[in-house]
């Protein structure tokens, strides 16, 4: 996972220093509640993925989160009430705890 966001990174130009110990893999997507299952062949929806915060800001500390790959994609075929918990999650948690000035 650090191996291909560092790839990512570099090809989008974005920072990066992230480390495994950075990426913490929950038993959970913290956005949609699915199960996630690590270790699969092939990605599914409740695959973790890496996600960047704030995505000009790259994959740096404090700017990353694992979440499902279903609510990493989600932007692309989303349902209204699909949307509606992203935006109510990263309103609720983002905003007021990752976006601190100090942090950015």
């Amino acid at each position: 996972m650090v191996g291909a966001a560092k790839a990512r990174a570099k090809k989008a130009g974005v920072p990066f220093n992230i480390t495994a110990a950075d990426v913490v893999i929950p038993q959970t997507c913290p956005v949609l509640g699915l199960s996630l299952l690590v270790g699969q062949t092939q990605a599914s929806d409740q695959s973790p993925s890496l996600d960047r915060v704030v995505p000009l800001l790259g994959y740096v500390r404090g700017n990353i989160l694992v979440i499902s790959n279903r609510a990493n994609r989600i932007k692309n075929n989303a349902t209204i009430p699909e949307l509606r918990r992203v935006a109510n999650f990263f309103e609720q948690h983002i905003l007021g705890a990752w976006m601190k000035p100090k942090e950015i």
